[in-house]
C-alpha cells in the first residue's frame, strides 16, 4: 500500500512539472527588433505562461518565444496588471509579420489579444516566433519603412495588409508616452533562447542619411548633406531615394543636381508616415518651391514639390529640405519665407513677408517624427564641390565643355556673387581664370 502511495505521489509530481508554467519578467529592456529581442529561456520546453515588463516612452519589447501549434496558439493583454492601451504582434522566424491586433475583438477594451480566429496562423510551422507589445499608435514598418499592417481596423485580428505586408519588421513609427507595466498572458507557448543569422533587409537604393551622408544632415546651407559619391558623376547620376531620420525640431537639407526641371519631382507620399514638408532652395538659401499636403489628393499629410507652377526656372545645384509639419523656414528676422496661411495642397513659389531673402533658421517646435523616404525623379549627385556644381567648366550641365560654356562665360564676365554657373573656378567672380579653365578643357565629354 505504501509503495502505491509513493507511485501515485511519485506520478503526481511529474505531472505537475511536465505541466508546470513560468512567468519570464523583462530584465532591464527588451529590444524591439529580432536582432535585440530578449531570449524568456535557454530551451524551448519549458512552458511559457506570460511575459511582464514595463514600457518607456516610445517604447517596443520584443520577446523570442517557441510555438508548437501555432493554430492553438494566443496571446493577450486583457488582465489585472496591464492597464493601458495596448498592441499585440506576432512575428516569424524570419522577423515577418504573422497576426496582429490593436483592441480585443467582442469587448470595448484598448487592451490586446491575438490568436488564430482569422487563420493568420493556419499551417504555420512550430517553431520560434517574435512577440513584441506596443503602446497605441507606436506601429511596425519594414525595409522600405512603410507599415506592415494598415492602422485600420482596431478591433480585429489581423494578417499583415499594410503597404509593407511582405518584409521584415525592421522598425517603429509614431511618438507614445511612458506607459508602465504590462502582462502578456499567454497559451501554447514555450520559452526560446536569443536567435542569430536573421536575414537583414536588403541594401537601400537609394541615399542613406546616416550610412551615405555620415550622420544626421544639416538644416542650413552652410550644413546641407551633399549627395555625392566617388562612385559617381556630377549631375549625370541620378538619385532616386533619399533616406534619413527625423529628430525633435529637425530639418534634414540635401545638396541635389536638377538638370531638367521639367522632370524634377521629389515625394513623401506612400514612403512615409508622418506629417511632412518639402522645400526647395537655391545655393544662396533663397526659397524657390514648398509643398505641405499632397497636391493630387483630397487627403494624406504628406508632401510632392515639382514644376507645375514654374518656381523652378534653370537646372543647377539646389537645396531638398524636408520637415515635420509646422516646423518652417524663416529669415534673418525671423519672418516666414513661405505664408503660413497659404493653400497647404498647393505647391508654391515664395510667397511670405520674406519671399526674397534666404533661410537663415526655422520656426515652429516640433516632436521626433522617426525614419522617412523621398522618392526623386529628374535628380542627380553632385561633385564634391557641392553647390559650385560647374567647376570644371560644364557651365550648361549637358555633359559636354563646349562653345555653349566659352560663350555662357563670356556673356556673363565681370560677374560676381555665390554659386554663379559661370564661376566655374567658384571664387565668386566671373574672370578670364573661368575662360582659361574652359578653354583647357574645351571638349571633354563631348
Amino acid at each position: 500500500m505504501r509503495r502505491l502511495w509513493w507511485t501515485l505521489a511519485a506520478t503526481s509530481a511529474l505531472l505537475t512539472l511536465t505541466h508546470a508554467q513560468i512567468t519570464y519578467q523583462e530584465q532591464g529592456d527588451a529590444g524591439d527588433l529580432p536582432e535585440t529581442a530578449q531570449a524568456t529561456g535557454t530551451d524551448t520546453n519549458t512552458q511559457l505562461g506570460a511575459i511582464r515588463g514595463a514600457l518607456e516612452a516610445d517604447g517596443v519589447d520584443m520577446y523570442v518565444i517557441y510555438i508548437s501549434d501555432p493554430a492553438n496558439f494566443s496571446a493577450t493583454t486583457v488582465n489585472n496588471e496591464t492597464n493601458f492601451d495596448t498592441q499585440l504582434w506576432l512575428f516569424d522566424a524570419l522577423g515577418k509579420g504573422v497576426v496582429f491586433n490593436d483592441d480585443e475583438v467582442g469587448s470595448n477594451l484598448s487592451r490586446s489579444r491575438i490568436n488564430n480566429t482569422t487563420g493568420c496562423l493556419t499551417n504555420r510551422p512550430a517553431g520560434v516566433y517574435y512577440i513584441a507589445v506596443s503602446r497605441y499608435n507606436r506601429d511596425a514598418v519594414g525595409c522600405e519603412d512603410r507599415p506592415i499592417w494598415a492602422d485600420t481596423p482596431f478591433r480585429a485580428v489581423r494578417c499583415p495588409d499594410g503597404p509593407d505586408a511582405a518584409s521584415r519588421v525592421a522598425g517603429w513609427s509614431g511618438t507614445t508616452a511612458v506607459s508602465g507595466n504590462y502582462e502578456i498572458t499567454l497559451t501554447g507557448a514555450f520559452t526560446a533562447p536569443a536567435q542569430s543569422n536573421i536575414p537583414p533587409c536588403p541594401p537601400f537604393d537609394g541615399w542613406d542619411e546616416t550610412e551615405d551622408g555620415g550622420g544626421d544632415a544639416g538644416d542650413l546651407p552652410s550644413s546641407a548633406q551633399l549627395i555625392q559619391s566617388d562612385d559617381a558623376q556630377a549631375c549625370q547620376t541620378p538619385v532616386q531615394r533619399v533616406r534619413g531620420n527625423m529628430g525633435a525640431d529637425d530639418v534634414d537639407m540635401y545638396v541635389i543636381c536638377i538638370t531638367d526641371p521639367a522632370q524634377f519631382s521629389a515625394s513623401t507620399v506612400g514612403t512615409t508616415g508622418w506629417d511632412t514638408q518639402l522645400w526647395l532652395f537655391k545655393c544662396n538659401g533663397l526659397g524657390v518651391v514648398h509643398n505641405d499636403d499632397n497636391p493630387d489628393a483630397q487627403t494624406g499629410l504628406q508632401s510632392k514639390i515639382d514644376n507645375r507652377s514654374n518656381c523652378i526656372q534653370q537646372a543647377g545645384v539646389y537645396l531638398l529640405a524636408i520637415s515635420r509639419y509646422n516646423r518652417d523656414p524663416v529669415a534673418q528676422d525671423g519672418q516666414p519665407l513661405w505664408s503660413p496661411t497659404g493653400a497647404g495642397r498647393g505647391v508654391r513659389c515664395p510667397d511670405g513677408l520674406r519671399a526674397d531673402q534666404p533661410v537663415a533658421g526655422w520656426a515652429g517646435a516640433t516632436l521626433a517624427a522617426g525614419r522617412y523616404i523621398i522618392n526623386l525623379t529628374g535628380a542627380y549627385f553632385v561633385s564634391e564641390n557641392g553647390c559650385c556644381v560647374t567647376a570644371g567648366g560644364d557651365v550648361d550641365l549637358n555633359g559636354c565643355i563646349d562653345d555653349a560654356d566659352l560663350l555662357a562665360i563670356l556673356f556673363a564676365f565681370g560677374n560676381t556673387g555665390q554659386f554663379l554657373p559661370e564661376d566655374v573656378t567658384c571664387d565668386g567672380v566671373v574672370d578670364d581664370a573661368d575662360l582659361l579653365t574652359v578653354l583647357f578643357a574645351f571638349g571633354q565629354g563631348c
